[in-house]
C-alpha cells in the first residue's frame, strides 16, 4: 500500500482558522451530485430548474446560479479537469448515458465515449489527460479509463462486476474505487498497470470515494443503516476513520478543494408536511395531520373513520391513530416503527418494526383491541432491506412486501399470517419494490426496473399464473407508489411540471392529474372502496455544504491528516438511521 499513498504534500496543520461547516446555497429543483471547483470559488450541480435536468454553476462569492448545459436528456455527475477548463459529465442525451465534455470558456459539448451500454462517473486523471469512467449493463460493469481528447476506452478491471466510481490517487498510478461486488458497498485500491485491487474498507454502504490530493486520506459516503455520512479515512489502513458529522442527515458526495483544506457535500432533505385525504367523488381535500408532526405515510381504517400514520419523534419513525372527527392522535406502543397499514376487518394493523437491539427492520403485526404485538419475520436470514410500504390482501391473509436481494436488485414477497410461512413472488436480477394487492387479490401492482437502463415502470403479477404484464412505461417518466382502484384506475404520483402530483390513469386509456391535490404528494394510498385517497405532501431540497478548514485542531477529523496515525477508535454514529440497503434514491430516475 506504501507506493500507492506516494506523491501527497507533507501533512500540514491549520493553526489559525478553525473548522467549521457552512451551507452555501439549496436548490428545490436539485439532483445533488456537486462538485466543487479545484480553487474553491464555485461548483456545478445538476437542476431541473429549466425543466430537463441540465448542469448549473454556483457562484460562492456572489450567491448567484447560471445555467451551463441545456437541452433535453438528464446531464448528471460533473466533475472539473484539474486546471478547470473543463468539466466531463455523463449524460442521457444520445439515448442512453455516456461521458460528455462542457468546455468552461464558451459551453460547448461534445461526446466523448460512445458504447452502446451505459457509461457513467467520470473522473479526471491529476495530469488532466485521462478520464476514468464506469461503463457496461448492471452486474457486468468494467472500470475504464480513456484520453481525455477522446479514443478508445481500455478496461482497468480484469473481470467486469458491479462497478461503481473512482478517485485518482495524486501520482496517477492507481484509482480508489467503489463497487457492490462484495454484497454491500466497499472502496478499494486499483492500480493501473494491473495489480490486483486491494480493498480498504469494509462499512455497510461505502460509496463516491473522493481522494485528497494534499493529505494521504479518502473521504466517502458511507451508510450504516439507511442515511449517508461524510467518512474520511486514512489510505495506509492505520485508523478506521470517522464521520465529519455527526447529526442526523443525509450527506453524500463529498469532493474536495485542490488545497486539501475543504471539503464540499450535498444534503437531501426530505421531511413530511402534512396528511391530507381527497374525497374522489367531491374533489374535497382534507388536511388532517400538520406538519409539526413530520408525517411520512398514513392508511384509512376500513370504515374511513380513523387514519394510522408513521411520523418523526426525536429523529426516529413512530406511528400514530388520529380519529378524522377529531381529538388528538394517539401514540401506538410500537418503539420505532414506519409503514403502517390496516388490515381489511380493521382489527389490527400491519408494519415495520425495528428493536434499538437489532438494526434491521421487520414484519409486524398490532392486535389493537388486545394490544399485543407480533413480530413474523424475525429470524429469517435471506430477508433484508424491508423498508418499504406493505399491504394486507383484501381477505386479510396474507402481506406483501419487497426485500432486498443483492445491491440495486429487490424482490418482492409474501407473508402468510396464518402459517408466518414467506414466500417470494418474484425472484429476478430487477428492483421490485412499493407492491400492493388488486382489489379482487389476484394479484400484486409494483413498480419496478425490469424495463432495463434504470428506467421504471408499473406492473401487475397474477398470483395464480406468475404471469407479469406492463400497466405503464417503462419510460422516462417517474412514477412512483402504483394502487390499482375496484373500477381498474392506476393511481400513482407521477412527476408533472417539476412537482410530483397525484396522478390517474383511467382503464379506458385516458389520464389526468388530479390538480386539488396539490404538488409534492407522496405515498398516495386509496381506500379499499377507492372513493378516498390518504396522501402525504413532503418537503424536498437539496442543501450545499462546505466543510472549512478540516484540518484544524478542532475539526473532527484532525488527526487523520497524519499527527497520530495510530488511533484507531471508530465511535457508533449517535443518530437514528434507517435500514441497511442500497444507498440509491428510488426516486431518481
Amino acid at each position: 500500500m506504501e507506493e500507492h499513498v506516494s506523491g501527497y504534500l507533507p501533512p500540514m496543520r491549520s493553526r489559525g482558522p478553525e473548522f467549521r461547516l457552512r451551507r452555501l446555497t439549496h436548490d428545490p429543483a436539485g439532483a445533488g451530485d456537486g462538485a466543487i471547483s479545484p480553487d474553491g470559488a464555485r461548483f456545478v450541480a445538476s437542476s431541473r430548474r429549466a425543466g430537463s435536468l441540465n448542469l448549473w454553476f454556483y457562484e460562492i462569492a456572489t450567491d448567484q446560479w447560471h445555467q451551463g448545459t441545456r437541452g433535453a436528456g438528464d446531464d448528471i455527475e460533473a466533475q472539473w479537469s484539474p486546471d478547470s477548463s473543463c468539466l466531463a459529465f455523463t449524460s442521457s442525451r444520445g439515448g442512453h448515458k455516456a461521458v460528455w465534455l462542457y468546455r468552461s470558456r464558451d459551453g460547448r459539448i461534445s461526446q466523448l465515449t460512445h458504447a452502446d451500454h451505459e457509461e457513467e462517473y467520470p473522473q479526471w486523471s491529476p495530469d488532466g489527460t485521462q478520464i476514468a469512467f464506469a461503463g457496461g449493463p448492471w452486474g457486468q460493469r468494467h472500470f475504464y479509463v480513456v484520453p481525455a481528447k477522446g479514443g478508445r476506452p481500455r478496461p482497468v478491471t480484469a473481470t467486469p462486476g458491479r462497478a461503481g466510481a473512482c478517485s485518482y490517487l495524486p501520482d496517477g498510478r492507481a484509482l480508489v474505487c467503489h463497487s457492490y461486488d462484495t454484497g454491500a458497498g466497499a472502496i478499494s485500491v486499483l492500480p493501473l498497470n494491473g495489480s490486483a485491487p486491494t480493498q480498504i474498507t469494509d462499512g455497510a454502504w461505502d460509496y463516491k470515494p473522493a481522494v485528497s490530493r494534499a493529505h494521504p486520506v479518502v473521504a466517502f459516503s458511507r451508510s450504516f443503516e439507511g442515511r449517508s455520512v461524510i467518512w474520511v479515512q486514512r489510505l495506509d489502513g492505520t485508523g478506521t476513520g470517522r464521520a465529519l458529522v455527526t447529526e442526523a442527515a443525509d450527506d453524500r458526495w463529498p469532493n474536495w478543494t485542490a488545497d486539501g483544506q475543504n471539503l464540499f457535500f450535498h444534503r437531501l432533505v426530505d421531511r413530511g408536511v402534512g396528511v391530507w385525504v381527497l374525497d374522489r367523488r367531491t374533489g374535497a381535500v382534507r388536511h388532517v395531520v400538520g406538519a409539526e408532526e413530520q408525517p411520512r405515510y398514513g392508511s384509512l381504517s376500513p370504515d374511513g373513520t380513523k387514519l394510522v400514520y408513521a411520523a418523526e419523534d426525536s429523529g426516529r419513525s413512530v406511528v400514530k391513530v388520529r380519529d378524522l372527527s377529531g381529538g388528538p392522535p394517539r401514540l401506538l406502543p410500537l418503539g420505532e416503527a414506519a409503514f403502517p397499514t390496516w388490515s381489511p376487518d380493521g382489527r389490527s394493523i400491519a408494519y415495520l418494526a425495528r428493536h434499538p437491539a437489532r438494526p434491521r427492520w421487520e414484519i409486524a403485526t398490532y392486535d389493537l383491541a388486545g394490544g399485543e404485538s407480533r413480530v413474523w419475520t424475525r429470524g429469517i436470514a435471506w430477508l433484508k432491506g424491508m423498508h418499504g410500504p406493505l399491504d394486507f390482501s383484501p381477505d386479510g391473509t396474507r402481506i406483501v412486501f419487497k426485500s432486498d436481494t443483492e445491491p440495486f436488485e429487490a424482490d418482492l414477497c409474501a407473508l402468510d399470517v396464518r402459517t408466518g410461512e414467506v414466500l417470494k413472488l418474484t425472484e429476478d436480477p430487477w428492483w421490485d419494490e412499493a407492491p400492493s394487492w388488486t382489489p379482487d387479490g389476484s394479484g400484486v401492482v409494483f413498480m419496478s426496473t425490469r424495463g432495463g437502463d434504470w428506467t421504471w415502470g408499473f406492473y401487475r403479477l397474477d398470483i395464480g399464473t406468475g404471469e407479469i404484464t406492463t400497466l405503464a412505461g417503462p419510460d422516462y417518466v417517474e412514477r412512483n407508489n402504483p394502487r390499482l382502484l375496484p373500477d381498474g384506475t392506476l393511481l400513482c404520483s407521477l412527476v408533472a411540471s417539476g412537482a410530483e402530483e397525484l396522478h390517474e390513469q383511467r382503464p379506458d386509456g385516458l389520464a389526468r392529474v388530479l390538480s386539488g391535490a396539490g404538488p409534492s404528494v407522496r405515498y398516495p394510498v386509496p381506500s379499499r372502496d377507492g372513493s378516498l385517497v390518504v396522501f402525504t405532501r413532503t418537503f424536498r431540497t437539496v442543501e450545499y455544504w462546505l466543510a472549512e478548514n478540516v484540518w484544524a485542531p478542532d475539526s473532527p477529523i484532525a488527526d487523520l491528516a497524519g499527527d497520530r496515525p495510530d488511533r484507531t477508535d471508530s465511535p457508533q454514529p449517535p443518530w437514528s438511521m434507517g435500514p441497511v440497503r442500497s444507498p440509491v434514491d428510488t426516486r431518481r430516475r
